[in-house]
């Protein structure tokens, strides 16, 4: 009988702590879509007619900050998940990890911030800086929204995306440039710096 009041115990504290973890948005609806520039810098939307990616070509990271966080060293990417590879016309574009998406760690009413960033799977990175080292790809990040209210229990959490306050909108990948490049970049600019101070 003992063991069973324990097992029981340990039941309802498990339950009552998986109820009170805090859930966010983890999508993007069609109209905020994923978008990516090509090299010469035409825009569309990732998975539509003339893009440089595919539709199931793009891995999006969900970061999670301090309330007021207002830089990306401020955030820890938490998860990530594959853009949608549906080709229907509501699924261009988008991602979904979840509507709501559970936050481990984090309780409901938790007042975070949270931001996105994205990365073509082509350069077989698994975190959005690793692809930006690799040199190859494309990749973007979103803005930041502040004060995001974690939703939980009967809580629906709040929207992500939109034109409202804590939200933000749709962003866009672009070319990653190579190392070199970026290399050859800062020499540059550290020569003119140089050359100034003479």
């Amino acid at each position: 009988m003992k063991k069973l009041a324990t097992l029981f115990a340990m039941i309802v504290v498990s339950l009552g702590t998986a109820l009170a973890q805090g859930t966010i948005d983890f999508h993007n609806p069609n109209t905020s879509p994923l978008r990516v520039q090509d090299a010469a810098g035409n825009v569309t939307t990732v998975g539509a007619a003339g893009s440089p990616l595919a539709q199931g070509s793009v891995r999006v990271g969900l970061f999670l900050g301090p309330a007021t966080a207002t830089s990306w060293a401020q955030m820890t990417m938490i998860t990530f998940i594959t853009n949608s590879s549906s080709t229907l016309p509501l699924f261009v574009g988008t991602f979904n990890g979840g509507v709501p998406y559970t936050v481990a760690g984090h309780p409901q009413n938790e007042v975070t911030s949270f931001a996105f960033a994205a990365w073509s799977i082509s350069s077989g990175a698994l975190t959005y800086a690793d692809a930006i080292a690799s040199g190859q790809g494309y990749a973007g990040l979103s803005a930041i929204g502040q004060n995001y209210v974690l939703g939980g229990g009967a809580t629906s959490p709040a929207l992500t995306f939109g034109s409202g306050p804590g939200q933000i909108q749709g962003f866009t990948l672009v070319p990653v440039p190579e190392p070199s490049t970026i290399a050859l970049g800062l020499l540059g600019a550290a020569a003119l710096f140089l050359r100034r101070r003479k």
